[in-house]
């Protein structure tokens, strides 16, 4: 006889599996501080790579005035602007960059909590169905484990 609530649960799982959970369950091989500092490095290399060559560009479409003032360059304090620019803009950036994977990373604990009780209540049943299936040809009951499948 089929188990509608076991096949309720399965189907719950599945789709869990198959949408949403396909991201959190690769975030959840991380802590949280790796997940966001992985995710900041990949943020800080992407803005350096657009800094330079937004910085490359501008130079290269003011080349004849750049040229013409060489000499008359204060290429040191030109040098503390782009390096006070590129700090600016990337604190900024890696700010908004942090509250963006920390409140993922939370929201996908969350939402791996719930998988994790749904595979509880999956695994409590399956106990009681072997229990059910032991004592048939058994005396002995089978010990209740409590086990987190998915590390939450």
């Amino acid at each position: 006889m089929v188990n509608e609530e076991k096949v309720r649960l399965m189907a719950k799982a599945a789709s869990f599996e198959a949408g949403e959970g396909k991201q959190a369950l690769s975030m959840n091989r991380f802590f949280r501080g790796d997940y966001i500092s992985l995710r900041l490095i990949g943020a800080w290399l992407a803005f350096t790579a657009a800094f330079v060559l937004c910085m490359g560009l501008w130079a290269f479409y003011n080349m004849e005035e750049l040229m013409g003032n060489i000499n008359r360059l204060d290429l040191p304090a030109m040098g503390r602007g782009l390096a006070l620019l590129y700090l600016s803009l990337l604190g900024i950036f890696l700010l908004i960059h942090y509250v963006v994977y920390h409140n993922r990373y939370q929201k996908n604990k969350k939402s791996l909590a719930a998988y994790n009780h749904i595979l509880k209540q999956l695994s409590h049943i399956y106990q009681a169905e072997s229990r059910g299936a032991d004592s048939e040809f058994t005396s002995e009951g089978a010990e209740e484990e409590d086990e987190d499948f998915t590390g939450v």
